[in-house]
């Protein structure tokens, strides 16, 4: 474990929140330390895990590893749902921008990449931390995925159209680094499409310590409007517009498992629960319910990048 500042304003001046345990692979023994920077309201985890141990809090059955594109995927309503999923990430991307060079940070077994393939006009790339899923979307898929982080992949400056990071911000060490360095690797026109789960939603306050976007000890920090745009502000981003085109209904379903987890619901509860939540009548019914505000941001100082941020 270790200790670490305030990623926004480098404080060390903090506030305990709350204990979180571990409720996506239900080992309630594991719990993590949520803090609120006292300088600017951030909220992160402190102490955390470092780098090296964060690999014990993503083994191979961790459920965003999952490839539901695959044909062998037992269940067809959780395709569907995904697959629907994926189909609103492609389309808020390609409203706004038709083609060039894409790379999705955090990309796991490439759905969203094959996804943006299937669009023609784009050529794709990834970088995925676990060498393992990196290279199941490399062999399964023939996805060009990079196995290990964004820094490491030291891509030319200018290289991308548009870069995104769908749900991947809150798992990164220093946030602050991973935003510059988008900004290094994007064209002077180029765009990024940015969510992370939202602090403010009403989910969040439903839920509370069951919440999804808390997932201890994997979120290392937990983003409000304001303290997002504050890190966008200072990785020299500038926001320009306002929008709502991408629904939470998967963090909904995996918050209400994990209250059953801490209510000690039964699996098959749980999995019948599930089930017929992912159902696309239950998706379509809900879907008013489950719009997030995103914001459009662009490069600022250095020119006229044009890039996207939900929360």
């Amino acid at each position: 474990m270790e200790t670490t500042n305030c990623n926004l304003c480098g404080s060390t001046s903090s506030e305990d929140v709350r204990l979180i345990p571990d409720y996506l692979l239900e080992r309630t023994q594991v719990v993590a330390q949520l803090v609120r920077c006292r300088a600017c309201g951030l909220i992160y985890q402190n102490p955390r895990p470092t780098l090296a141990e964060m690999d014990a809090h993503y083994p191979p059955e961790y459920e965003p590893y999952a490839d539901h594109t695959a044909s062998k995927e037992p269940n067809p309503l959780l395709k569907r749902a995904f697959a629907y999923g994926t189909r609103k990430r492609t389309r808020f991307v390609t409203r706004r921008k038709s083609g060039g060079r894409l790379l999705d940070i955090g990309c796991a077994t490439g759905t969203f990449l094959l996804g943006m393939r299937g669009m023609k006009r784009w050529n794709v790339q990834g970088v995925e931390p676990s060498k393992q899923i990196a290279e199941y979307a490399r062999t399964e898929h023939k996805l060009d995925v990079f196995p290990g982080t964004l820094e490491e992949a030291s891509f030319p400056a200018g290289a991308f159209d548009c870069v995104t990071m769908w749900d991947v911000l809150e798992h990164v060490h220093d946030p602050l680094a991973t935003l510059r360095e988008i900004n290094r690797i994007l064209k002077d026109d180029g765009m990024l499409v940015l969510r992370v789960p939202n602090l403010a939603s009403w989910d969040a306050r439903l839920f509370g310590e069951t919440w999804a976007g808390l997932d201890a000890p994997r979120h290392l920090y937990v983003f409000s409007p304001e303290t997002l745009a504050a890190l966008l502000a200072q990785a020299r981003f500038e926001t320009v517009d306002l929008s709502c085109d991408i629904g939470g209904y998967v963090t909904f379903v995996l918050s209400l498992r994990f209250w059953m987890t801490a209510r000690n619901v039964s699996e098959a509860t749980k999995q019948r629960i599930t089930r017929m939540l992912y159902h696309p009548a239950a998706r379509l019914a809900s879907a008013p319910f489950f719009w997030i505000p995103s914001v459009v941001i662009k490069r600022g100082a250095y020119g006229c990048h044009r890039t996207q941020a939900s929360i």
